[in-house]
């Protein structure tokens, strides 16, 4: 038996999978209690602890360590930054020496200890969040910059030093250094420092294990490089592989990436100088002139007076210059501040120097030409985690029983007795983290909406100059207009007589991080998925981006990781588990009373990632079936052909739910279930489109839907931007009931009275009035077309 993680565990983006939060948490850990026994504390501004000789096991020489601080500081201020984010800042080796020079600071760090003890100081200028490097847009850093007076809640410089080991892989590494590309201010930079040379760890495992055993033979000296360079624990990799990376970053985010990799420039030859590099990213900063190229000589006696010869050429970059001969340190010497030494991106033995200094940045796309690469110890570190995991499950007694109900009842007991088997929280405790969530959602409008200015005595706007003073775009502003609504609803702000929005209650994004402090484990508890909270917290965040449609919501909801957020949201929480639980029982009875001799004929209208879909089909098993699996999308079709494709029965096709039926070749009076999940209010004529979907059932036939029916404010600020048409279409038809508001849900009765209108009996709903689910707002229609 083979076990594989599920996509799930690896996530990177959003909420974490389980294994990268496993492996995040070692390292926090590790550093927490290694900053807590505080072993090499020499200074407030010098807490050295866990910085040990990789030979020896010793703390490395304060000296040394102190010259390693000063290279790196003087890297960054020789970008000239005034704002910075340090995202890994443990004891504040950089940030003691960075803060004088600079307007505002921000760190974060996952080891509480140094995040409580650097908060302590109360260091002006400063501030510092506990916080992994993947939650730079989290809404506690981003309030931590709006803070700090950062324009726009920007830096202009993203600093990861001495952190991307620790890291749980490429992929973390990637989503990472996009989420610092596209925070970053334009003209910015994003510094990856003392990086460990992915090309150079079996010289660095070869060092290690002679200096600790000088007499050992050749051939078991090889076999101990080889396992020591397989059991690094950390994640190494090259230039190329940081500028590949960045060219798919700069595609994906469209900004302009320019790079340039530096060399330690440290006298002590060390670890330290040997083995790792800087790495710095020009963000939408204008290229300088390119500079003339020149192969080093290596023959010239006077070293000092060719490269003084060579550089009055500037712009010139210099390259080929061997380490052996001429090293870093000594390079810096030659040249001063009038060059950037710099390390060869493809050869790790060579240097050159660059003058002008702002020359050494080259455009990604130039390094990435080489393959990268990377020591990632993350999968073997999954693959055993796995195998840990299965053998306890494998070595308990485990008992399984199915209950698939004894059909006694009518379909409505029937259906409620299997949606309260499907779930296995208390249903009382969603509700609860649903308000809360909506609490942090109404803060994150009123943010979003407070530079506007409205919260300024008397001033008075209207939605229209609302919007233009966001810059909202015009497919989004009915979002906007239904902010402005329920804000006035709930007390947050005023709508005059006129029509006029004023009195907004001042929200800061801090208020809105300290609201969704532990929201996401208070989820889990209740049985929503850490995925889907993080993802609508994530959207809060950045509602302006949003607004702006800077940033597409089907970015944040699939992204890199796949389907588990949506899945999170359609599939696997509390209250969707119950229904989906009582849409299998139905579709059961739907196969136990099919009496016109033939397979059971089910068009399911938007399956999407196929939550539904995968209730649906397991209480139809056995039963002979039609089953027609239908989305506006070709990717989720996709998606439901990997996932469904094996099972007899079951076509795959695109179906619009706002087109004659007809038309796509779906005949009428031809199905015997009409199924869909939050699918329906997407009619933009709710009538016609019911009247439509009524025509293909038989005599008999079942409407079996699941619909929102409440205004979820988490929604409003996060899946509702899926909702917006695109530029020049129209999102409702104007004699839609809900056009005059701007709504995209009905409630209940609204529903009831537009079944009847279309044809189609209401049967029963659930979650029934009074059940704690049913605050939810969603509900299970079933509704029949008359014999």
């Amino acid at each position: 038996m083979r076990v594989r993680p599920a996509a799930s565990a690896l996530a990177v983006r959003r909420a974490l999978g389980g294994l990268v939060e496993e492996y995040l948490e070692h390292w926090g850990e590790v550093y927490d209690w290694t900053y807590t026994k505080a072993e090499g504390h020499h200074a407030n501004d010098l807490d050295l602890s866990g910085w040990r000789a990789s030979d020896t096991g010793r703390p490395l020489p304060a000296e040394h360590m102190r010259e390693w601080v000063d290279h790196t500081v003087g890297l960054v201020l020789s970008l000239r930054p005034r704002w910075i984010l340090e995202l890994g800042c443990g004891t504040g080796l950089l940030m003691h020496r960075l803060r004088g020079h600079v307007s505002g600071y921000v760190g974060t760090d996952v080891a509480d200890t140094a995040v409580r003890k650097l908060s302590a100081d109360s260091l002006p200028g400063t501030s510092f969040v506990r916080a992994a490097a993947h939650e730079a847009w989290s809404p506690q850093v981003l309030a931590a910059l709006e803070a700090g007076g950062f324009p726009d809640a920007r830096p202009d410089c993203v600093l990861l030093n001495s952190v991307t080991q620790c890291f749980p892989g490429v992929a973390y590494l990637e989503a990472v250094l996009r989420d610092a590309v596209e925070l970053v201010a334009a003209g910015g930079t994003v510094i990856l420092g003392d990086v460990r040379d992915a090309r150079l760890l079996r010289d660095f495992c070869h060092w290690a294990e002679r200096a600790q055993t000088p007499d050992v033979d050749a051939r078991e000296l090889a076999r101990r490089v080889e396992q020591r360079a397989d059991r690094d624990p950390e994640l190494l990799f090259d230039p190329p592989l940081i500028a590949g990376l960045a060219v798919r970053t700069a595609a994906e985010t469209g900004r302009s990436l320019r790079m340039s990799v530096h060399p330690k420039t440290m006298w002590d030859d060390t670890e330290l100088t040997r083995y790792r590099f800087d790495a710095v990213l020009h963000v939408d900063d204008p290229a300088p002139a390119t500079p003339e190229t020149v192969l080093w000589d290596d023959s010239a006696a006077d070293e000092t007076a060719a490269l003084n010869a060579l550089l009055e050429t500037e712009p010139v970059t210099v390259h080929g210059i061997p380490r052996s001969s001429l090293p870093a340190a000594r390079l810096r010497e030659l040249v001063g501040k009038r060059a950037a030494v710099i390390a060869d991106p493809a050869d790790p033995a060579r240097l050159g120097v660059v003058a002008p200094p702002e020359a050494a940045a080259v455009p990604v796309e130039e390094i990435a030409g080489r393959p990268g690469t990377a020591h990632d110890p993350f999968p073997s570190f999954a693959e055993r985690r796995l195998g840990e995991i299965a053998r306890g499950v494998l070595c308990r007694d485990v008992a399984v029983e199915i209950d698939r109900g004894d059909g006694r009842g009518g379909l409505p007991e029937r259906a409620g007795q299997a949606a309260a088997r499907a779930i296995d929280t208390d249903p009382a405790a969603l509700p609860v983290f649903l308000r809360r969530l909506d609490e942090v959602a109404l803060r994150a409008m009123a943010s979003t909406l407070r530079p506007v200015g409205l919260t300024v005595p008397d001033e008075r706007l209207t939605a229209g100059e609302i919007a233009d003073a966001l810059r909202a775009a015009d497919r989004h502003r009915w979002i906007l207009r239904r902010w402005l609504h329920v804000l006035a609803a709930e007390g947050m702000l005023v709508r005059h007589d006129d029509g006029r929005y004023g009195a907004l209650r001042p929200v800061t994004r801090r208020e809105v991080a300290a609201a969704a402090e532990g929201l996401v484990a208070e989820g889990e508890k209740s049985g929503y998925p850490a995925q889907t909270a993080g993802f609508m917290l994530t959207a809060m965040a950045r509602l302006p981006e949003l607004l702006r449609d800077e940033l597409s919501m089907r970015t944040l909801l699939f992204g890199d990781d796949g389907t588990e957020a949506a899945d999170g949201a359609y599939r696997e929480n509390t209250v969707n588990r119950y229904l989906n639980g009582a849409v299998g029982e139905v579709m059961r009875w739907a196969g136990e009373n099919n009496d016109h001799g033939g397979p059971l004929r089910v068009l399911e209208l938007g399956a999407g990632v196929g939550g539904t879909t995968a209730d649906a089909l397991a209480a139809l098993a056995g039963t002979e079936i039609d089953y027609l699996f239908t989305d506006l999308s070709r990717y989720f079709l996709s998606l439901g052909r990997e996932r469904f494709g094996g099972r007899d029965g079951v076509r795959f096709a695109i179906f619009d739910i706002n087109r004659d039926a007809a038309v796509q070749d779906v005949a009428p009076g031809s199905l015997d279930v009409v199924l869909s999940a939050n699918v329906l209010h997407n009619a933009r004529h709710v009538g016609e489109m019911l009247a439509r979907l009524a025509g293909l059932l038989a005599p008999g036939g079942l409407f079996v839907f699941v619909e929102t029916t409440r205004e979820l404010y988490s929604i409003l600020t996060s899946m509702q931007f899926l909702m917006s048409a695109e530029t020049g279409e129209e999102r409702l038809h104007p004699a839609d009931l809900r056009a005059a508001g701007d709504c995209v849900f009905l409630t209940g009765e609204e529903w009831s009275r537009e079944l009847e209108n279309a044809g189609l009996r209401p049967w029963f709903t659930l979650p029934q009035v009074g059940h704690p689910l049913a605050e939810a707002g969603l509900r299970l229609f079933v509704a029949r077309l008359a014999r």
